[in-house]
């Protein structure tokens, strides 16, 4: 069974394009939709939504796989809003390759390197890579892009970055129907296909109505205020000397919840109090979700490892859309949240 390297994506903040682009066949605009799926849905037991929507899968650490075809190699990728680039680990890279699936750049007949380009990028937990940058045909949801912008991974550490062009959602833009994309990713058992939605709304996938959530202008894209949270009802303040240990309160409400080596565990069969996030002002319910990790102690007790852990910085990733349906809108500088049909 093949391991999955981190082949990210992200889309709206993210994906660079050069100034040559075009896309193909696109007569009207169009709204589409992507499979996801979590990669331990899909390298244990595989699964994840295209008519602009993108369905995706979660990865044994929770990461959402998206198919994406670049030149005529479809590989899943890491979708990421958090990232800054489409790259991929490549034949480029100084590495170890086997087992993995990597982007074969001999095999494309449309890849071309931009001669001086870089990329660098590291994230929230050490990891990072670095290598060159060129084009190449890049299809998501049945749209393709040519010319598209592709960070091809040479080195596992982060190097100099001269990367500054269009974004994918840039390059896009004028064949959606509306410049966003939202994330749907329920998981866990039972739950249904999750999907990266472009161009739309998908109603169907939200219950009640849409809150809008102002970004904060001058930062990072997706960066909002969030300044308070509450644990069965009770609330509770968060401040920027506080935020890496803010979810304390929360976890003295597990049953059998110990912290080693700054992480949270528990029994796997233990029961979690409510919690809701408080997201520019706007409340989220958020329920939690244990990440792959676990293990069998000598009496047989079963230890899982939460999926809310503390940090330097208040990030609401994986277990936050698990829970909520997700409009990203970059122009608008908004984000809209409602809670997600499981």
């Amino acid at each position: 069974m093949p391991r999955i390297r981190p082949l990210l994506v992200t889309l709206l903040g993210l994906l660079y394009s050069a100034a040559a682009v075009n896309i193909e066949e696109q007569p009207e605009r169009r709204g589409f939709s992507l499979p996801a799926t979590r990669a331990s849905e899909r390298y244990q037991a595989g699964k994840r939504s295209v008519t602009g929507t993108v369905d995706g899968t979660h990865n044994n650490d929770g990461s959402v796989l998206v198919d994406v075809t670049f030149g005529s190699q479809t590989l899943p990728v890491v979708f990421d809003t958090a990232s800054s680039i489409l790259w991929v680990w490549s034949t480029y890279y100084n590495g170890s390759l086997t087992g993995d699936l990597y982007y074969n750049i001999s095999a494309s007949t449309t890849w071309a390197q931009l001669p001086g380009y870089t990329f660098n990028i590291s994230y929230q937990d050490g990891s990072g890579s670095s290598g060159v940058v060129g084009t190449d045909k890049v299809t998501m949801g049945g749209l393709t892009v040519t010319g598209a912008t592709l960070g091809a991974a040479n080195a596992g550490t982060p190097g100099p970055t001269t990367v500054t062009k269009n974004t994918w959602m840039q390059n896009i833009a004028s064949s959606l129907p509306s410049p966003i994309f939202a994330a749907y990713l329920p998981w866990g058992t039972g739950a249904a296909q999750s999907s990266i939605d472009f161009g739309y709304i998908d109603s169907s996938k939200y219950t009640g109505t849409l809150s809008t959530v102002p970004l904060i202008s001058g930062t990072s894209r997706w960066a909002f205020t969030s300044t308070s949270y509450y644990v069965n009802g009770v609330h509770y303040s968060v401040t920027s000397t506080s935020s890496g240990s803010a979810f304390m309160a929360y976890y003295a409400k597990v049953p059998g919840a110990y912290e080693d080596s700054g992480a949270w565990f528990f029994p796997c069969s233990t029961t979690f109090p409510s919690l809701t996030l408080d997201v520019g002002g706007v409340q989220a319910p958020v329920n939690h979700v244990i990440d792959a990790y676990s293990l069998t102690l000598a009496n047989g007790t079963r230890i899982c490892r939460g999926g809310i852990q503390p940090s330097t910085s208040m990030i609401f990733g994986q277990v936050f859309l698990a829970s909520n349906y997700v409009v990203f809108n970059d122009a608008a500088s908004t984000i809209q949240i409602a809670n997600i049909v499981f």
